[in-house]
């Protein structure tokens, strides 16, 4: 390798992405409700959806925990995980942004917050002791462009889907819900190398 190829090669590495890493933000809480009952199931060790009663699922991550300064800009993929426990009718659920406050020993199907935007409808279970991955990434963006993050808000899309997925209370499985985020950063571009020598001319 002579210097003409050399110092374009090194040129070109000052300007490769130096950071690109995954980073899992803390559960910070999760519950479960049925629409028009009174009953807190904050404390449960599964999460249920659908149903006779059309149970849905709230969880919410803090993410406080991303490193300083992140912004929308530098998310490049965010990934929620949901463990499925048990499925007792398989079917669909549909996964938004809750629009509104909610305690994990406060909410029920009474105040239940409502959906927002949708992150992703007619996502299919089928089968327990599995991992559920849902693209997250739109939400997680908006949230660090200044949306207020009030969580995730699970539901039925069907009346036939019948499943848990594991709390964060859980004992057995323990495979609570998380959300995996990306990051992409981009470092400084370095000084210019100097010009590689000419070479000789061709015949």
């Amino acid at each position: 390798m002579n210097d003409k190829t050399i110092w374009p090669l090194l040129f070109c590495l000052t300007l490769t992405p130096v950071a690109v890493f995954a980073q899992t933000v803390p559960l910070t809480q999760d519950s479960w409700i049925i629409p028009g009952n009174s009953a807190n199931f904050g404390n449960t060790t599964t999460l249920s959806v659908g149903g006779v009663n059309s149970a849905g699922v709230l969880v919410q991550f803090d993410l406080t925990a991303l490193p300083a300064g992140t912004t929308a800009s530098n998310v490049s993929k965010a990934v929620l995980t949901l463990f499925v426990n048990k499925v007792n009718a398989a079917g669909t659920v549909n996964i938004s942004v809750a629009n509104g406050a909610w305690t994990e020993l406060g909410v029920n199907g009474n105040n239940t917050p409502v959906i927002a935007s949708s992150v992703a409808s007619g996502v299919s279970v089928s089968t327990g002791g599995t991992y559920l991955y849902v693209d997250a990434t739109a939400a997680v963006q908006s949230w660090l462009n200044g949306t207020i993050n009030n969580g995730f808000l699970i539901a039925p899309n069907d009346g036939v889907v019948n499943v848990s997925f594991d709390s964060k209370e859980s004992v057995t499985t323990s495979h609570p819900a998380g959300l995996s985020i990306t990051l992409a950063s981009t470092g400084l571009t370095g000084a210019t190398g100097p010009t590689g020598v000419i070479g000789a001319t061709g015949a």
